[in-house]
C-alpha cells in the first residue's frame, strides 16, 4: 500500500510542478522524446507538457507539404540486385552494417511551387549517376502533396521520360519534427528511405543548475552541441517561465534570483530554437 500512496504523490508533483530537480537531456533532434531523467528526478509541468507535445506532433506525423521545407539528407536502403529496369546505371556503396545497397542524396522541398527537387536520381536514389537512362540531367523535379501522411509525387521537370508523369506514391512517418522516413516497393522488395533535415536547431541545454546566495543565483548549464548562437534563459517566480536575459555564455548571474525560483534554458541559433531544458530550482 506504500508503494501506491508514493506514487501518487509523485505524480502530483509532476502535474503541479511543486517539486523540481535537475533532469539530464539527450538525443533533443534525433528523437520526439527529448528528455532523459534519472531516478528520484521530479519533472515540472512544463516540462511534461513539452513532453506530451513533442509526442503529439510525432503521432500527427506531417500535415502539410509546408512542414518539409528545406534540404534534407536522405539515404536510400535497398536489397534488390538491380534486375528491376528503373535500378539501370546503379552504382550504390555497400552498407557494411546493414548489408544492404545504399545512397544518400539531397531532397530540397519549396513551399512556393510546392515541389521537391532530387539530386542526382530519381526518387529514392535509384543511380548513383545519370548517364545511359538519363544523360546530362543533373537533378529531377517533382510535385509535391502531404495528403494523411502520405507523400505524393508526379515528376514534372528533368530527365524528360525519367521522370515527367511518374507518380509515387509513399507513406510517410515522421520520427521527429528533423527525421521522416518513407518506405516503397517494387518488384524487387522494398525500399527504405531515411532522411535527415540539413539544418537543424541546436541540441537542447543539459545539466542546468541554479545555486542560490546572498547576491543573487548563479546559473550554469551544458551546451550540447548544434552550433548555437546564444541561450535564452527564463525565469519563474509565480505563474508561467518569462525570459529573462540572453548570453553567448553557458553561464549566468541573476541579481535578483532568490532560493525558490525556477530557471530553463533554450539554445538558439539561425535555423530555430531547441525546446527549453528542464527546469532547475534555485537553493
Amino acid at each position: 500500500m506504500a508503494k501506491y500512496r508514493k506514487l501518487v504523490i509523485y505524480c502530483s508533483g509532476l502535474i503541479t510542478g511543486v517539486g523540481i530537480a535537475v533532469a539530464s537531456v539527450s538525443g533533443a533532434i534525433d528523437s520526439i522524446i527529448p528528455y532523459h531523467f534519472k531516478d528520484g528526478d521530479v519533472i515540472s509541468a512544463d516540462t511534461l507538457n513539452d513532453l506530451f507535445t513533442q509526442i503529439k506532433s510525432g503521432s500527427q506525423g506531417f500535415q502539410s507539404e509546408a512542414e518539409l521545407a528545406g534540404d534534407w539528407s536522405c539515404t536510400t536502403y535497398d536489397p534488390s540486385d538491380n534486375g528491376n529496369p528503373q535500378f539501370q546505371q546503379v552504382n550504390f556503396t555497400a552498407d557494411s552494417a546493414s548489408g544492404l545497397q545504399k545512397l544518400v542524396q539531397t531532397w530540397s522541398f519549396t513551399n512556393a511551387g510546392r515541389t521537391l527537387t532530387v539530386d542526382k536520381a530519381r526518387l529514392g536514389g535509384l543511380m548513383q549517376s545519370n548517364t545511359g537512362v538519363c544523360p546530362a540531367v543533373t537533378s529531377f523535379a517533382y510535385s509535391a502533396r502531404v495528403v494523411e501522411s502520405a507523400l505524393m509525387l508526379t515528376g514534372v521537370s528533368g530527365g524528360g521520360s525519367c521522370t515527367s508523369g511518374t507518380g509515387f506514391v509513399a507513406p510517410i512517418t515522421k520520427l521527429s519534427p528533423y527525421r521522416f522516413r518513407l518506405t516503397t516497393t517494387s518488384s524487387s522488395g522494398m525500399t527504405v528511405i531515411a532522411c535527415i533535415a540539413q539544418n537543424q536547431p541546436p541540441e537542447i541545454p543539459s545539466n542546468l543548475a541554479a545555486v542560490a546566495s546572498s547576491s543573487g543565483v548563479s546559473l550554469t548549464w551544458t551546451d550540447n552541441g548544434g552550433a548555437p548562437t546564444e541561450f535564452v534563459v527564463y525565469k519563474k517566480t509565480n505563474g508561467s517561465f518569462a525570459q529573462l536575459a540572453t548570453t553567448t555564455s553557458t553561464s549566468y548571474a541573476d541579481a535578483s534570483g532568490s532560493a525558490g525560483n525556477l530557471y530553463r534554458v533554450q539554445s538558439k541559433n539561425a535555423n530555430g530554437s531547441s525546446i527549453a531544458s528542464s527546469a532547475a530550482i534555485a537553493k
